[in-house]
């Protein structure tokens, strides 16, 4: 995913190093607690939960729908 989260960066000039001055549109890191995975059946970016099924396996769910992530 590109273009997510742009800064604007203002940088002085470097004339030794041959860099321009100026505003430098750049992509700044994002960290992994503020993505949202997206449902498909709303159509919107949703929670996550967790369920225990009766087996004892541990499975991933939607908070809004209550539907299984991993099929």
């Amino acid at each position: 995913m590109s273009g997510v989260n742009m800064i604007k960066r203002h940088t002085k000039p470097n004339p030794m190093a041959g860099n321009q001055g100026g505003i430098v549109e750049r992509e700044a890191p994002i960290h992994a607690s503020n993505v949202a995975i997206f449902n498909s059946e709303t159509g919107k970016a949703d929670r996550v939960g967790f369920q225990v099924k009766e087996d004892g396996t541990k499975v991933r769910i939607y908070k809004s729908t209550q539907t299984q992530i991993d099929a």
